[in-house]
């Protein structure tokens, strides 16, 4: 399964390390503070397709569900200090709390539960005991109409549900067909679902350098977003900028950071027409630099923000040839770098990420700093690591 894991998710496989990347910057140290084992039972596979840490002040869980083995889709619970305090919500497919299909999921408290079917627009609320108690359309009938558009939520895992309390932000991209009449103009970057009123917004939008500059492909358009209530901002960053996007809870651009900006300066390129041709696809998706997540640490005061560099020439060149069919064990990751800056966005530190021993597709904050996933092939559990930043 781990091998099917790289096939499905080759551009959020980041590995972790430490060490000095710069002398521009502080050395930055990640100290191990304890190792998570969480069991996987036989209809659970070890590929999730959400990853959510849910602090209940007295309690803390991870919250994940299974995308391939399991035949009755479920809700994973796993406490983080007390194994017997995990349990598992049931979720329909069909029936009077049928939700047709799992995408996603946010979790607001143990009986707020909100599931996304991607598919059919549509947002559910469901308790603890897997019962419907509310349903969202994720569509709206004015953008139709005036645009001819609906739109997708893309919930993807290093861009989750972002919670503004009475409203959920989703990610979402144009449901349009990517290589015809392809404008960012008429795109917007997310779906605002106000949960007492039921009404949806589309809102936010793509930074200058997307827009007429050609094709990018999903991989390199998809930004992440995180908010940060201590100071009441959501902010966006694109897989393509130095920029960040930072907005006030009314959604006004308050300012564009550039973080880093050196990594990024004169790197990024574009395709002059879209087209999804191995030889050519490959070669210009994993032949730009990207950054992978946005994540704010409210426990620390830090921004953390994840760079993935060009692959390798020789791995490019495998990808294409295959066509991703497989992931030759010859290839190799390019540079991945963690960077820290605190709460005013101003750099704090790099920390180099090393291949050899994690994936970070989760890379979560926790209470007690960050959570990366240990990488295994052991099929009968997924092992975390939880570090402390140290500079």
């Amino acid at each position: 399964m781990k091998k099917w894991l790289v096939i499905l998710y080759p551009t959020f496989l980041l590995i972790l390390g430490c060490s000095r990347v710069s002398q521009n910057y502080s050395d930055l140290k990640l100290v191990s503070k304890r190792i998570l084992e969480i069991p996987l039972e036989e209809t659970t596979s070890a590929s999730w397709g959400t990853l959510q840490y849910l602090d209940l002040e007295t309690d803390e869980y991870l919250v994940y569900h299974d995308l391939i083995k399991s035949p009755n889709k479920e809700i994973h619970f796993f406490h983080l200090n007390e194994n017997d305090k995990s349990f598992k919500v049931d979720v329909s497919m069909d029936g009077p709390n049928g939700v047709g299909h799992l995408d996603a999921v946010h979790v607001k408290n143990l009986d707020s539960i909100y599931v996304l079917n991607r598919f059919a627009y549509r947002l559910f609320h469901i308790d603890k005991s897997g019962i419907v108690k509310n349903t969202y359309s994720l569509t709206s009938d004015k953008k139709q109409v005036s645009q001819g558009l609906t739109y997708l939520p893309g919930s993807l895992p290093f861009s989750p549900i972002v919670d503004l309390g009475m409203q959920l932000f989703l990610p979402a991209r144009a449901d349009v067909n990517p290589l015809e009449n392809f404008n960012y103009k008429s795109f917007n970057t997310g779906i605002f679902l106000n949960l007492e009123d039921k009404t949806v917004r589309y809102n936010l939008f793509y930074p200058e350098s997307y827009f007429n500059s050609g094709f990018w492909g999903m991989q390199l358009e998809i930004p992440s977003t995180v908010v940060n209530f201590k100071d009441s901002v959501i902010i966006q960053s694109f897989p393509i900028e130095d920029r960040l996007m930072i907005y006030d809870f009314d959604l006004n651009l308050i300012d564009t950071p550039s973080l880093f900006s050196e990594f990024y300066k004169g790197e990024f390129h574009s395709l002059s027409e879209a087209t999804l041709d191995p030889k050519i696809f490959y070669p210009h998706i994993y032949s730009n630099p990207s950054n992978k997540s946005i994540l704010f640490d409210p426990y620390r005061d830090l921004y953390y923000r994840i760079y993935n560099g060009p692959y390798p020439d020789a791995t490019i060149e495998n990808m294409a040839r295959s066509n991703f069919t497989f992931w030759d064990k010859k290839n190799q990751y390019p540079t991945r770098i963690l960077m820290v800056f605190d709460r005013g966005f101003k750099e704090v530190g790099l920390i180099e990420l090393d291949r050899d021993r994690y994936f970070v597709d989760f890379i979560r904050v926790v209470k007690d700093g960050l959570l990366i996933q240990v990488q295994s092939d052991d099929e009968d559990k997924n092992v975390f690591e939880i570090f402390e930043i140290k500079y």
